[in-house]
C-alpha cells in the first residue's frame, strides 16, 4: 500500500519515465493512458481527462447507442484521478509504474464506473450489518499456446493438482507469483485445475475494495506473464469446446471484532442464513453481473461443478451458494464466471446478501450434492438475466440506475451482434438445407 507522498517520490526517480493511469472498463478489462512521469507528478491531484464513453462500450469497443454516456452528454470527457494506495512500479518494465484511478464527471463520481459501483454499495450498506467484510477469491483461467490450427491448451489432459504439470509451467508460475507480490497482490496458491491448460489461484482475504483491486490487477499480471512466455492467458469462461469452464468464486466473511456474524451454534447464524437468502432471491440478477458475455452461459452445466440451480448447501460444490466446511465460517457465491468484472461481482454479492439481512429473509433448506434437484434453475438466457437485473428494484437502487442502463444497453448490443453473426457451427447446414 502506497501513499501520495510515496507516489510522488517514486515519480521523481529518473528511472521512472511513465505512469499508466488505469481504469477497469465495464467488463473489468484494463484501460489506461501512459503519462509522462514528471507531468503526472505535477498533475495527478487535478486528474487526467478521459472520454466517458470508455465506460459504455464492450471490451472489444463496440459502441452502442442509448447508454447515457455518448451523444446524450455530447461525448464529454470525465476526469480520472489516481488512488495513491494502488500505485506500484511495474515489475515487467524498468521505466514505468501504474496506478488505479477513480472517475468523476463535473466533480461527482461517475455512476457507471464499476469501481465506483462497489464503493457506492459499500457506503449504502453501511449500518445494515455491524461488521467488517472480508473477501477471499478463487479465480480460474486457461493458459494457451498458438498453433497452426488455432489455440491449444499448454497441457493436453486434465491434471488437477498434478505436481509434474505444475512443474512444467514453473517459468510462468514464478513470474506470475513474483510480479503479483511486487504489485501488492498476495497470492495464496497457484495450481493446475481439472481441465487441460486450466489453472486456479487463491487469494488472501481482504476488504472488498482491496479484493476487487487485487483481482483486477491479477488478471493483467497473468496476461503479461503469459505473453512473456509466448503464451496467451484467458479468463473466458469456456475458451474451448472441450474445455472445463472457468469460475470466479467469492468467499465473504463478516466479523464484528472477533465475532463471526455468519457463524451460529450449529451452522450458519440467523444473519448468515439471511445473507444466503438474499443471494438466492437475486440470483438471476447476479447471473447478469457475473456472466458478462454470451460465452459465460456455456458454463452452467448440470452435473458439473458449475452451478445450474438456485440452491445452497454446506460444503456442496454443485450448489450456487456454498458454505465451506472450513474456518472461519463464510459464504461462497459460485455464480460468477472468470470473465466477470470483479468490482461488479463483489458489489452484486454484497448488495444481494445485505438485502436479505435487512429484510430478515429465510432461505430454503440446504441441499446436498446427492439430493434430487428440485430447485428453480438459474437462467441460461442472457436476455432473461438482463431483464432480471433491470427489474430488480433493490439492486438497481444500490448499483445505480445509470450504471444498470449503460450495462444492459452494452450487453444487449453485444447480443444483437452475436445473433446477426453466422457461426462456423451453423455452416454444417449448408450441405443439407
Amino acid at each position: 500500500m502506497s501513499s501520495a507522498a510515496e507516489m510522488e517520490a517514486a515519480l521523481e526517480d529518473p528511472a521512472i519515465e511513465h505512469l499508466f493511469v488505469e481504469i477497469p472498463d465495464l467488463d473489468g478489462v484494463s484501460r489506461s493512458k501512459q503519462v509522462d512521469a514528471d507531468y503526472a507528478r505535477k498533475k495527478w491531484r487535478d486528474g487526467f481527462s478521459l472520454n466517458l464513453l470508455t465506460l459504455a462500450v464492450s471490451s472489444l469497443t463496440d459502441v452502442p447507442e442509448g447508454t447515457g454516456y455518448g451523444e446524450e452528454i455530447d461525448y464529454a470527457d470525465g476526469t480520472i484521478t489516481p488512488d495513491p494506495e494502488t500505485f506500484r512500479v511495474l515489475p515487467w518494465r524498468d521505466d514505468a509504474a501504474r496506478v488505479i484511478c477513480d472517475f468523476e464527471f463535473r466533480g461527482e463520481p461517475v455512476e457507471a464506473y464499476t469501481r465506483s459501483v462497489l464503493q457506492r454499495v459499500l457506503a449504502d450498506t453501511a449500518g445494515v450489518l455491524d461488521a467488517e467484510f472480508g473477501v477471499g477469491m478463487e479465480l480460474e483461467f486457461h493458459l494457451l499456446e498458438e498453433t497452426e490450427s488455432g489455440y491449444e491448451p499448454v497441457t493436453r489432459h486434465p491434471h488437477e493438482y498434478s505436481t509434474h504439470y505444475t512443474e512444467r509451467l514453473r517459468s510462468f508460475y514464478d513470474k506470475a507469483k513474483r510480479w503479483n507480490d511486487e504489485l501488492g497482490v498476495p497470492v495464496r496458491s497457484l495450481q493446475h485445475e481439472y481441465g487441460a491448460g486450466q489453472l486456479e489461484v487463491l487469494f488472501e482475504h481482504a476488504a472488498p475494495l482491496e479484493a476487487g483491486d487485487r483481482a483486477f490487477t491479477f488478471k493483467e499480471v497473468v496476461k503479461q506473464a503469459a505473453a512473456s512466455e509466448g503464451q496467451r492467458a484467458t479468463f473466458m469462461s469456456k475458451p474451448l469446446t472441450d474445455s472445463s469452464a472457468n469460475g470466479y468464486h467469492l468467499h465473504v466473511s463478516a466479523f464484528d471484532g472477533s465475532e463471526n456474524r455468519f457463524a451460529g451454534d450449529d451452522g450458519l447464524s440467523e444473519t448468515g442464513r439471511a445473507f444466503v437468502a438474499g443471494l438466492l432471491e437475486h440470483a438471476d440478477a447476479l447471473v447478469a453481473l457475473g456472466c458478462p458475455t454470451i460465452n459465460d452461459f456455456k458454463r452452467f452445466t448440470p452435473g458439473s461443478f458449475s452451478p445450474s440451480d438456485r440452491s445452497w448447501g454446506y460444503n456442496n460444490r454443485v450448489a450456487a451458494i456454498r458454505v465451506p466446511e472450513a474456518e472461519p465460517m463464510r459464504i461462497e457465491n459460485r455464480i460468477p464466471g472468470a470473465a466477470a468484472n470483479p468490482y461488479l461481482a463483489l458489489a452484486g454479492t454484497l448488495a444481494a446478501g445485505l438485502h436479505g439481512v435487512r429484510e430478515g429473509l429465510e432461505p430454503v433448506e440446504p441441499t446436498a450434492a446427492s439430493d434430487d434437484r428440485d430447485h428453480p434453475m438459474l437462467t441460461t438466457s442472457p436476455e432473461v438475466a438482463l431483464r432480471a437485473l433491470e427489474e430488480d428494484e433493490e439492486l438497481v437502487s444500490l448499483l445505480g440506475e445509470k450504471f444498470v442502463r449503460a450495462y444492459t444497453t452494452v450487453k444487449r448490443h453485444e447480443l444483437s451482434l452475436f445473433n446477426d453473426h453466422v457461426t462456423d457451427w451453423e455452416e454444417r447446414y449448408l450441405e443439407v438445407l
